[in-house]
């Protein structure tokens, strides 16, 4: 490796530009804000201070300039601590304590979704904002359900959906997103062309995505796919939902189908979801599953060399990586995964709480083609190769001879700190033992299952019976052994002489005993 791939695996991420990347999101979308927030506390919450703290104030302040223009005051008093937040991010409280002039809060209570509110550290509380706020918010409520009104009373479908839309844009706006929900679910039922079906469907995905209720985008992405809309003029609509649906995989940890979403996307759709997710994300995200989950073959003709080449352009560092990968340059690639990319994954709202599982699944999958053409490697050399001390590399090691990824025959040498393989020839001789014992085992069960059958055939044609004893207490009878009475061994004795006659031979009890069955004592003889 040259030094330039030195240089470029092994160099830190570059300075984190606030304004670049929250510019990929639609301005003053719920994303945009529930994002600005994450990298506030993410970075106030990194050791080091300095620029660290420069980005939490700037993302604090973009924040509060967006919930102000908004007008979404439940938000800045959750985030003061003023009033108790709730999923959905509507107050918990009553009415009366919006009201509240003086300074929120600064216990920093465990119910509040970020501990000891943070913000006050960083942009001073405007006590003015809430109450004026809340009139304004009221008096346009009141003038929107009035056109509501109005036009439920005249009966016009088309205006009935006009003005509940609009009521679900104010309320989204205002962070009330569960209201918002309701609102575009009622508006539903007055939809009369595609356009409209299609607006809808894709309002119900993104603030169930703003929700983080999967479950209920899920099924509004199922239900919009499977409706029959003739004049959708869209061609990029269920490109959009392929995203959204990619998203709704992640966040359940279903990684594959995460991926095959993400990279099925049109390279086309690039800004036209931004409120929920930019081309970025879509390329950054199905980029990294793909390299997680998919096979050498796969990652190629849908990631590296396929339409979802184009997106790489978006994420060089990450093309950069792939690169890697494709020509078994495992170290360099994870080098760059993890002192390239680590920071800006970790800052993602969606992705960061899956990094340390995909990396270790990155890692494994290095390994695993790593070792697959050698019979026999130094653990000590795979940690150089990898980055990692030798303790750590036997450990891994161990959990992927232990589930079965380096396949069989796998073993460690803890003494030698190697792992090796066995020859194909002790493979086969251990595959051929165990058919051997399979077929002796499976020779002693015929044979004991026909002598049953031939002496169940020689007592029914002898008139050999076999009677159950009495009934105890109810229960049921029991089959017991004939009594032979004298030397003739045809003639059984039974203890209810009164039912002789009227008796039929029963089978015999088809369940073997311990006694009866015949063990291979030793099966490695075979």
């Amino acid at each position: 490796m040259d030094s330039t791939t030195n240089s470029a695996a092994s160099r830190g991420p570059p300075p984190f530009d606030l304004k670049a990347y929250i510019s990929r999101y639609e301005a003053q979308s719920e994303t945009a804000l529930q994002r600005l927030l994450f990298l506030a506390h993410h970075f106030h919450n990194e050791e080091g201070g300095g620029n660290t703290s420069t980005i939490t104030s700037n993302a604090f302040e973009m924040a509060v300039a967006q919930m102000k223009s908004t007008g979404n005051y439940r938000r800045y008093l959750e985030e003061y601590g003023a009033i108790e937040a709730s999923p959905d991010n509507a107050s918990t409280t009553n009415a009366e304590s919006l009201e509240l002039a003086g300074s929120p809060s600064r216990s920093g209570g465990d119910h509040h979704p970020h501990s000891k509110n943070i913000i006050q550290h960083y942009i001073e509380y405007d006590p003015n904002f809430a109450p004026i706020s809340k009139v304004e918010a009221q008096n346009q409520l009141d003038t929107l359900e009035g056109r509501l009104s109005t036009a439920q009373s005249h009966i016009m479908k088309e205006s009935i959906r006009t003005a509940l839309l609009a009521l679900a844009e104010f309320h989204k706006k205002r962070g009330e997103l569960r209201e918002a929900l309701r609102r575009v679910f009622r508006s539903r039922e007055y939809c009369a062309s595609g356009r409209q079906h299609i607006q809808v469907c894709l309002l119900l995905v993104e603030l169930s995505a703003d929700l983080r209720e999967w479950t209920s985008a899920r099924e509004s992405i199922t239900r919009a796919e499977h409706t029959v809309m003739g004049d959708i003029d869209d061609r990029l609509f269920h490109h959009k939902l392929r995203a959204m649906q990619g998203l709704a995989h992640l966040a359940e940890a279903r990684y594959y189908d995460a991926a095959k979403s993400f990279t099925s996307v049109s390279p086309d759709l690039t800004n036209q979801v931004n409120s929920v997710i930019s081309a970025e994300d879509i390329a950054m995200y199905g980029s990294l599953l793909g390299l997680a989950t998919m096979d050498r073959d796969m990652l190629h003709s849908l990631v590296i060399d396929g339409t979802f080449k184009v997106r790489l352009e978006l994420v060089p560092d990450m093309r950069e990586a792939l690169r890697h990968y494709s020509r078994a340059e495992y170290g360099q690639c994870l080098s760059i995964l993890q002192h390239t990319l680590k920071r800006d994954l970790l800052i993602d709202i969606h992705l960061h709480s899956h990094v340390p599982i995909l990396f270790d699944m990155i890692r494994d999958k290095c390994i695993e083609q790593y070792f697959q053409p050698y019979s026999s490697a130094s653990l000590e050399k795979m940690g150089s190769v990898f980055g990692c001390t030798l303790k750590e590399m036997e450990k891994v090691v161990v959990k992927l001879v232990g589930n079965g990824s380096l396949g069989e025959g796998a073993r460690v040498n803890v003494a030698d700190h190697t792992l090796c393989v066995e020859s194909c020839d002790n493979l086969d001789k251990k595959t051929r033992r165990r058919a051997r014992v399979a077929a002796a085992k499976m020779g002693a069960h015929f044979t004991r299952s026909a002598e049953g059958m031939i002496m169940r055939a020689a007592c029914i044609e002898g008139g050999v019976t076999i009677r159950g004893e009495k009934q105890r207490r109810g229960g049921r009878p029991r089959v017991g052994r004939p009594q032979m009475h004298g030397d003739d061994p045809e003639m059984v004795v039974d203890d209810e002489p009164e039912l002789e006659k009227n008796a039929d031979p029963i089978e015999m009890d088809g369940s073997d005993s311990d006694e009866d069955v015949m063990e291979i004592e030793n099966p490695n003889e075979f």
